[in-house]
């Protein structure tokens, strides 16, 4: 199974203070082992480096912190799909030929990715973010 995990997985399999970090700590560890490849995007992890950093847990993640937690956990078991100045003229399109803004350009840019890598799947907590895409073939799921 070749999978795609949003942001808001990445954060909960990272963070134990979370109500959902279990369900996605196990999802991640499932889809990043044996015939399963599990895939993000650059965006995400720029992303998961400032939601990380912004999380009202305590104590607070520190960005060295941060950084160490995504290049020890997502770095080290995740293919990562750079996006391309292309991707982003598409995806900027997109949404404006939809009539979506603000964060749904976000949300795109990761079911952009997942297009591109041919995933079968895309984990998220955003379901609804992400069915507004057209995305033939991609199962949107929570973990």
């Amino acid at each position: 199974m070749h999978t795609l995990f949003d942001t808001s997985v990445l954060v909960a399999a990272l963070v134990d203070q979370l109500g959902s970090h279990e369900a996605a700590f196990q999802a991640f560890r499932r889809y990043t082992e044996g015939e399963h490849t599990g895939i993000c995007s650059t965006h995400a992890v720029a992303e998961c480096y400032a939601t990380l950093t912004a999380l009202p847990v305590a104590p607070r993640i520190a960005p060295e912190q941060a950084r160490r937690l995504i290049e020890e956990s997502v770095l080290r078991r995740l293919a990562v799909s750079p996006l391309l100045a292309d991707d982003y003229r598409a995806v900027l399109r997109e949404v404006a030929t939809l009539g979506l803004g603000s964060g749904a350009v976000y949300d795109a840019l990761h079911a952009h990715c997942a297009q591109r890598e041919r995933v079968d799947q895309i984990l998220t907590y955003n379901l609804a973010d992400f069915e507004r895409f057209d995305l033939p073939g991609i199962v949107i799921a929570a973990p």
